[in-house]
């Protein structure tokens, strides 16, 4: 009998049918560098709502342990639900971790703005959901520290923002994987205190930079730069005073950032001030939130406007001091010139390295399932998502043979159990339910399965 090709047994490779603890794999649809994420759908009842599987690359990889307990912490619904995870164990021997979460089917946040320029009202909207989403992270004394517009998806069911990879993110008591004078992160969203730190500090042995969450909020104002006008704010020159200690004067600002016809004049002081280059002047993501609160409801699209391609960065090594070394990587990091933007399909596959948002390869910078469609901008998407039958939900409970559901008052529609409510968009949206034909559905998940037992995928009742 002929043994298995060596490249078929890959974690990266696995062919549909493959089994993974109690999850069946339907297809890969995407992969990082540390990562490949899988369409997969329970092993008992291959009918049900599919979940996104994601199998490290390198066995024992601690990025997975980390990803694993911040999702058991953190609980939003702009924030992947933690179904399950594992260890897949290789024919060579080897245990690679497994995580099993909520299936995000959606586009990454700039093509999908991209595409389709989203109103000022949606943007609004999108930043008040990843707010939110930061401010469940930093109530834990957690970071993300890669929080940038190609770890965010736009879900296509709801239009929601979702924020995902957290395998490099920090919380308390973890152990730090990476290295003095390391900077995990992508170069363009990292705050101006840790590039100053690593002027300051460079070819120091032992100096660890210490991430806080005014690193997050100000790469959430880079993500809304970026996603409004096209282009990146610019550090500016750092300069070191009498004593040796460098300082930044502050940020340049795209110039369209001061134009009305780009960028809604209710949103400009918001993103002036993440951008600050003093972290306490950021606020906080709770205190964010609460500003871009009330949302109107979004009724159309503005003209599209034209905006410039990212930027590309050369990283330059000059001979120098260790200060100068540093100080050059920093010139490099603002060095750009423009290029025209080519149109992209977007498709399950790695984030190219040439992409101004690379720099890290998180396990979900590929996690595009689904082609981009327009988001809901007008009274005939919203009909459209309205008339769309809910779709039932990991560890929801399903209705008998007989088609009734076992809880009193819940009610039987498109194979799960919702408890029906008469609550508007918005917040049906905050529940995690979903709205048809006016109504808003909150699927049925019991106590004991709101956070499915690792052990296993939830049973049908």
């Amino acid at each position: 009998m002929d043994s298995p090709s060596p490249i078929a047994l890959h974690p990266a490779l696995l062919t549909p049918g493959t089994v993974l603890g109690n999850w069946r794999v339907e297809a890969l649809a995407g992969g990082g560098a540390h990562g490949a994420v899988y369409r997969a759908v329970p092993c008992h009842d291959e009918h049900a709502c599919p979940v996104a599987l994601k199998l490290a690359l390198l066995p024992g990889d601690p990025r997975f342990t980390r990803e694993r307990e911040l999702l058991s912490r953190c609980f939003h619904p702009s924030i992947p639900r933690l179904v399950d995870h594992g260890a897949w164990q290789s024919p060579s021997g080897t245990a690679h971790p497994f995580l099993v979460m909520e299936w995000v089917n959606g586009g990454p946040l700039y093509e999908q703005a991209r595409l389709h320029p989203p109103a000022p009202a949606r943007v609004r909207l999108w930043l008040a959901q990843l707010a939110q989403a930061l401010a469940v992270l930093h109530a834990q004394g957690a970071v993300h520290r890669d929080f940038k517009g190609d770890n965010v998806l736009v879900r296509r069911l709801d239009d929601r923002a979702m924020l995902m990879d957290f395998g490099t993110g920090l919380y308390p008591g973890t152990a730090s994987l990476t290295p003095a004078m390391g900077f995990p992160g992508t170069p363009l969203y990292r705050s101006p205190e840790s590039w100053l730190f690593e002027i300051q500090f460079h070819g120091s042995t032992t100096a660890l930079y210490r991430p806080s969450s005014a690193d997050d909020l100000y790469a959430l104002g880079v993500t809304a730069c970026r996603l409004l006008t096209g282009e990146y704010p610019e550090l500016s020159e750092p300069f070191r005073d009498e004593h040796g200690t460098w300082h930044l004067k502050g940020v340049r600002l795209p110039r369209s950032l001061r134009n009305s016809l780009v960028v809604d004049p209710s949103l400009r002081p918001l993103i002036l001030r993440l951008l600050s280059v003093q972290p306490e002047q950021r606020g906080t993501a709770a205190q964010l939130a609460q500003e871009l609160e009330p949302v109107s409801p979004v009724r159309s699209s503005p003209p599209s406007v034209k905006t410039r391609a990212p930027w590309r960065h050369a990283w330059l090594l000059l001979p120098a001091t260790a200060a100068g070394l540093a100080l050059a990587l920093w010139r490099g990091q603002t060095a750009s010139h423009d290029s025209p933007e080519q149109p992209s399909v977007a498709r399950a596959e790695p984030m190219r390295h040439d992409s101004p948002d690379a720099g890290t390869a998180g396990l979900g910078d590929a996690a595009t399932v689904a082609a981009l469609e327009p988001p809901p901008s007008g009274s005939m998407n919203e009909a459209m998502i309205e008339d769309t039958l809910p779709e039932p939900q990991p560890g929801q409970m399903r209705p008998d043979e007989k088609g009734r559901c076992p809880r009193k008052g819940a009610v039987a529609l498109n194979g799960g159990c919702w408890e029906e409510t008469a609550w508007e968009p918005e917040k049906c949206q905050e529940l995690g339910g979903q709205m048809f034909k006016g109504t808003c559905y909150v699927p049925f998940i019991p106590p004991g399965r709101k956070h499915p037992p690792t052990s296993g995928p939830p049973k049908t009742p």
